[in-house]
């Protein structure tokens, strides 16, 4: 029953209601097919957010960055029926992916303590060690997430029984033609026929977490992000972001036969559609979550604009559950995205939004880790190159015009690289075609480069780059603002104590300071009669240089202090507000 929904002949047809239905039933936390999932501001900037899977729940804890990521040190409880404690993880966070020290303690107090990168363990896991017919997907899993095992665990389904039910996916896999283009064809047959065995809740309880993980991802797609950044600016629509931040997803959508003007239409029909739904605050502390639903809701209602969109809604809830129920979240995006292509469109609005929700599916699917790491085992013992796994940290800042960054290349896909360094540009997600540096120290895998030419004050985007015969891949995209030392006394400053701009400061202000080691900091501020005015805990936060922004426009102009606190160490910077 299964296959019948994966036929590629039904996908274009059902991918707008089923895809916005599910995030819509999400959004809103319907309560058809599992607990709602909930959002809530616990105070001095820390969220609480509880998730429920079949068979378990989570419930994270700590701050989320101005996009709705987590960062920073984020705590998170697992428990089983009965509210029985399975272990706690606490994580240093960045951009939502665990980016640092990451500990988990077990009900009999043992703990493991492990170092990640963009949510891939260090030290990493290299092709090198997997070029081999031996390297199975259960080793790659254990060796790359060994936080999904951990997960799985908690859920009932050890390490034993998790390679188990992998050797025998990849078992049934090599029954199949080696054929890269059908992969996830043959990886859903494989699933289906283990549907009538022990290994279907073990499907299950994975199809949770592929949804769960999925979302987390999906909040990087450039359009949320746009929708955010307008908010936050008060005065660009969501077009003039996309052009100016964002142009490489306009270029994306070019490729989808959209013209920039059919987009600029959309866009103003999303932004009228969002206002109507009353004013958000961008202060207010759900802020983020308001928007999200609001978001999902205009895209609803701009792809069926020939009905209502209360009644519309509710009938892509109701028809869209019982689709879970009965097939499972994977097979409603499983193989999309090898069978995604651009759409003939009349350019409307509501055909322009078909071709952006298919746009933010990518972003879904890196959820499936399952899936990611079969293929992975697969294509390695077929021989098969695939493109690499990139990362990309800040470093530290060298001077007003150039930074250091420090690139990883965390799985080479199987063949040497030809070219690896760093792609940047004053707008989001650069590429080859913008401006390069090549690494400079260090090796083609674990790199530093430099970034000159960069003019103080200005916002920047990098990412790593590596590129292998298979193709180019990038890491994460950073942002940050080129700076040097300014104030009363920081002309002679070093960069990696506190640096503090712009200075003077009117209203949003940015806090900048190196870590030799992630420490815990507190920041205070204040002011001339000796005053605390503002005082703010970040928790743990990693090594190496690290921002703050601080919105001021609630202190008066005058004369201020700023003390930054990490362990035993106190960082003092003098400063003016001016307006």
């Amino acid at each position: 029953m299964k296959k019948h929904l994966r036929k590629k002949t039904l996908w274009l047809s059902f991918l707008s209601v089923v895809t916005l239905g599910i995030f819509i039933v999400l959004a809103v936390g319907s309560s058809l097919f599992i607990p709602p999932s909930r959002t809530v501001s616990i105070g001095k900037g820390y969220h609480q957010e509880t998730y429920y899977t079949w068979r378990s729940k989570r419930v994270t804890t700590g701050k989320q960055d101005d996009q709705g990521r987590w960062v920073g040190t984020v705590k998170s409880v697992w428990t089983g029926s009965g509210g029985r404690l399975q272990y706690t993880e606490e994580a240093m966070m960045l951009y939502g992916k665990r980016e640092g020290p990451c500990t988990v303690t077990y009900p009999d107090k043992r703990t493991e303590t492990f170092i990640y990168t963009q949510d891939q363990k260090m030290p990493k896991y290299k092709t090198t060690q997997s070029g081999t017919a031996d390297a199975s997907a259960f080793g790659i899993l254990y060796n790359k997430y060994p936080w999904f095992l951990i997960s799985m665990d908690a859920c009932g389904y050890d390490s034993v029984y998790m390679e188990a039910f992998m050797d025998t996916i990849e078992i049934l896999l090599n029954t199949y033609p080696v054929d890269v283009t059908e992969f996830d064809n043959y990886f859903e047959d494989v699933l289906d026929r283990l549907e009538e065995t022990p290994y279907d809740s073990v499907i299950t309880i994975d199809a949770d977490f592929f949804l769960i993980k999925g979302l987390e991802e999906l909040k990087n797609a450039e359009l949320r992000l746009a929708v955010i950044d307008r908010y936050r600016s008060g005065s660009n629509t969501t077009y003039e972001v996309v052009s100016s931040t964002y142009p490489g997803y306009l270029h994306t959508l070019n490729d989808s036969a959209i013209t920039n003007h059919d987009f600029e239409v959309f866009c103003q029909d999303l932004d009228s559609c969002m206002e109507s739904y009353g004013v958000l605050d961008p202060m207010d502390t759900l802020f983020i979550d308001s928007l999200d639903v609001r978001f999902l809701r205009a895209l609803y209602t701009i792809l069926n604009v020939e009905d209502s969109a209360s009644s519309s809604m509710q009938r892509s809830v109701k028809s869209t559950a019982p689709a879970y129920n009965m097939d499972g979240f994977r097979d409603v995006v499983g193989n999309l995205n090898t069978i995604i292509v651009p759409l003939i469109l009349k350019s409307t609005p509501k055909e322009v939004g078909t071709i952006v929700v298919s746009s933010m599916l990518p972003y879904l699917l890196q959820g499936d880790i399952l899936r990611r790491v079969i293929r992975e085992s697969w294509s390695v013992k077929n021989g098969i190159i695939r493109i690499p796994t990139a990362a990309t940290v800040f470093s530290e800042f060298n001077s007003a015009t150039s930074v250091t960054l420090h690139g990883y290349v965390l799985d080479k896909g199987g063949s040497e690289l030809s070219t690896s360094g760093i792609a940047w540009a004053s707008y989001y997600n650069p590429t080859v075609d913008d401006n390069l540096v090549t690494r400079e120290t260090g090796t083609a895998e674990d790199f530093t480069v430099t970034l000159h030419g960069l003019k103080e004050g200005d916002t920047y985007y990098a990412r790593t780059y590596a590129t292998n015969t298979a193709g180019v891949a990038y890491g994460n995209c950073i942002s940050f603002v080129a700076t040097a030392p300014s104030g009363f006394d920081e002309i002679n400053a070093n960069p990696r104590e506190l640096l503090i701009y712009p200075n003077p400061a009117a209203a949003m202000t940015t806090f900048s300071f190196y870590l030799e080691l992630p420490e815990n900091v507190v920041m205070t501020i204040v002011d001339m009669k000796g005053h605390v005015v503002l005082t703010q805990d970040h928790g743990l936060m990693p090594r190496g240089s690290n921002q703050i922004k601080v919105d001021l426009s609630g202190l008066p102009d005058g004369n201020y202090t700023c003390q930054v606190m990490n362990g035993t160490k106190r960082i003092t910077r003098k400063f003016v507000i001016i307006r």
